[in-house]
């Protein structure tokens, strides 16, 4: 393959990469903008929040297995939100205050690409609620 082939197929899985990364931190973003109560659990790797469903808190989970990015679903099942996720973490760990920023960093891997975000968000909902 000439050379400039070979320098367009890098970047379109460059791309492809970061494209996962983007659709995942999308994902998480979305899921955590209007939770009323987030736990994050550093330890375990894991971020447990709450939405209003219904007018009950109903709990998700959001994970690490494998390569994957998982949401436990209150029914109990888990679905999965993104693939190709190297490195997923929370920051601050335990209970989120009210006004409190979270961030999160994502690290997707496709091929030998590893293209890492960070974003925040303050949840708009944040309670001293207990589900």
């Amino acid at each position: 393959m000439p050379w400039g082939g070979r320098t367009w197929e890098r970047q379109a899985r460059q791309t492809d990469g970061q494209q996962f990364a983007r659709i995942a931190m999308e994902e998480l973003i979305a899921e955590l903008m209007y939770a009323h109560r987030i736990e994050v659990n550093s330890a375990a790797g894991t971020l447990t929040y709450y939405k209003e469903k219904q007018g009950r808190l109903q709990r998700y989970r959001l994970y690490r297995l494998g390569d994957q990015l998982l949401l436990d679903l209150p029914e109990g099942t888990a679905v999965p939100l993104a693939s190709c996720v190297e490195e997923l973490s929370f920051y601050p760990a335990g209970k989120l205050k009210a006004g409190e920023v979270l961030t999160l960093t994502l690290q997707v891997k496709r091929q030998l690409l590893r293209p890492q975000l960070r974003s925040a968000v303050v949840a708009k909902n944040l309670s001293g609620e207990e589900a």
